[in-house]
């Protein structure tokens, strides 16, 4: 069973995995020009690191980051996302 702080810690996890991938989304030219520019996938997942300020984990969900999400409706469901969260967290 799980926990109400349980709860909130997952929330916390997926707005803090949602706010790097909008902040990615953000600057996406220059996560793609970093990306593109990587001599390895390591090299590209340190590099987004720095540029976000992320961690490790937060870096690897930006480079799982699909094309599709890219779009006016998948930016806004992000952010409709991040909001409702934000709300839930108080």
């Amino acid at each position: 069973m799980t926990g109400p702080g349980e709860i909130a810690d997952a929330q916390r996890h997926r707005l803090e995995m949602l706010d790097a991938v909008y902040a990615a989304i953000q600057r996406r030219l220059e996560v793609l020009e970093l990306v593109s520019n990587s001599d390895a996938p390591e090299d590209a997942l340190r590099a987004v690191q720095q540029l976000l300020g992320v961690t490790e984990q937060h870096a690897q969900a930006v480079l799982d980051l699909q094309f599709g999400r890219l779009t006016l409706s998948g930016v806004a469901r992000i952010e409709r996302d991040r909001e409702r969260l934000r709300a839930e967290l108080g």
